[in-house]
């Protein structure tokens, strides 16, 4: 493989650099950045960018010091600007993943000086070798789309311009082109995960498939479309479903959607509730989906979501609102707003239909005037078809399944005292006369 053409290609394919822009090369003084190194300063000259060189000090070796002036004595070579930065790793990692704090730290000093010598993008040597591992350990320790796509060209601000090429294709240039670099000893240590994926796992697979680097590689292409894919499916049901000024998902809709864009969906719209740090676990994730109505479950950064018919974010739960109003009745042809329960009706004189909807009650002018909407009382019931007595009124909602969140704003019509309708689950008999008025009632979400 020419590395040097092939690295031009695929920079200008994945659009990674485009002219004029100022590259920050981040180098360990290995044999991958060292490569990546030369590659891009020669590409600068053809495709018409800069480079700038940072090299981050972890404090964990002894040869450190010796890499960074070998960092140093590079970059002067090429004559290009470079920057350095050092922390004590092992003091700051006690107690917690040494690997991870090293990435933390080197990744925000390489952003730092990004920032301020206005790079446009930090370029890392990662190469399919270190894909294919990627996906392994994404793989053991359990992953989605995501986490199988594993490293994209780039992340960001960040690009990997040899995410397409092997160790091999690496130490070829390196050979060919007599480019000297450092041995970093840890990187063959076996007490690290990412280095048993190295150097045992990778090699059994080989026995197995002698193009396992390919495969996973290929894997990860895949997965990598296919998770864009969901991610912008994602986009747009959060947009069709996102109850702006209620921070809520429409429940309804929500429960139409395939688990997996479920999944998207809640972590989007927990991110914008609660900011760029908020992220969402799997289990509470699943929790949330698994809500059922009056119940919660606590999020991170003291928030929590809770199932009142839609999908609420917010920071507790608030308790269910009662509503005190007796609403008379207008008589207009026009739709009403029954005050803040989320009912609208209109009324409008007539003759009673073949067939009478449930969404639709008919009373004579002579009671109109006796007629208002209020919601439960204590002690509220309806005379029993066809029986004697009283039913509950709390009884025929149980009876109709009705969400208890729903019970507080149900709309009953009344009549000196009486309960003569509750829409959709009760109405008086009584033969009407031949001239009427038919009120209709509808949920305001469904209004047209």
């Amino acid at each position: 493989m020419n590395l040097l053409k092939t690295t031009a290609e695929y920079i200008q394919e994945k659009k990674l650099i485009l002219p004029n822009q100022l590259v920050l090369a981040a180098f360990s003084a290995g044999r991958d950045s060292r490569v990546m190194l030369d590659v891009l300063y020669k590409l600068s000259q053809t495709l018409d960018f800069s480079v700038a060189v940072a090299h981050f000090n972890h404090q964990l070796r002894p040869e450190a010091q010796d890499e960074l002036i070998f960092a140093q004595q590079v970059a002067k070579a090429y004559g290009i600007p470079f920057f350095s930065g050092t922390a004590q790793i092992g003091v700051l990692a006690k107690g917690k993943n040494l690997q991870e704090v090293a990435r933390r730290e080197r990744y925000a000093f390489l952003n730092h000086i990004a920032r301020q010598i206005g790079a446009d993008v930090v370029a890392t040597a990662h190469h399919a070798d270190d894909q294919a591992e990627t996906v392994l350990l994404h793989l053991l320790r359990g992953a989605g789309l995501a986490g199988l796509a594993a490293m994209r060209p780039a992340t960001e601000k960040v690009i990997r311009p040899l995410l397409f090429a092997s160790q091999e294709d690496i130490a070829a240039y390196a050979v060919e082109n007599r480019l000297s670099y450092c041995q970093d000893q840890s990187n063959f240590s076996t007490k690290y995960l990412r280095n048993r994926i190295r150097w045992q796992l990778l090699p059994a697979l080989k026995d197995y498939n002698p193009q396992i680097v390919e495969a996973l590689n290929a894997t990860a292409d895949i997965c990598s479309e296919e998770d864009g894919l969901l991610d912008d499916m994602a986009e747009n049901s959060l947009a069709e479903l996102w109850l702006v000024e209620d921070t809520a998902l429409s429940g309804a809709d929500f429960d139409r959607l395939p688990r997996a864009l479920q999944r998207r969906v809640l972590r989007k719209a927990f991110y914008m509730f609660a900011g760029e740090k908020a992220e969402l676990s799997f289990a509470q994730t699943q929790a949330i989906i698994d809500l059922k109505d009056e119940r919660s479950v606590a999020l991170p950064g003291g928030t929590v979501a809770y199932r009142r018919g839609h999908i609420y974010f917010d920071r507790k739960v608030p308790p269910l609102p009662a509503f005190y109003e007796n609403i008379p009745l207008t008589a207009d042809d026009k739709w009403h707003c029954l005050a803040n329960w989320g009912w609208r009706y209109r009324a409008v004189a007539g003759k009673l239909p073949n067939r009478l909807p449930r969404d639709t009650f008919w009373v004579t002018a002579t009671e109109w005037p006796e007629l208002c909407f209020r919601t439960r009382r204590p002690g509220d019931g309806v005379y029993s078809q066809g029986k004697t007595g009283k039913k509950k009124l709390k009884d025929l909602f149980i009876e109709a399944k009705l969400p208890g969140y729903m019970k507080n704003s149900w709309p009953l019509l009344i009549k000196a005292g009486e309960i003569i309708w509750v829409p959709f689950l009760y109405r008086r008999s009584a033969n009407p006369p031949e001239d009427i008025i038919l009120i209709k009632i509808a949920k305001d979400d469904i209004i047209r």
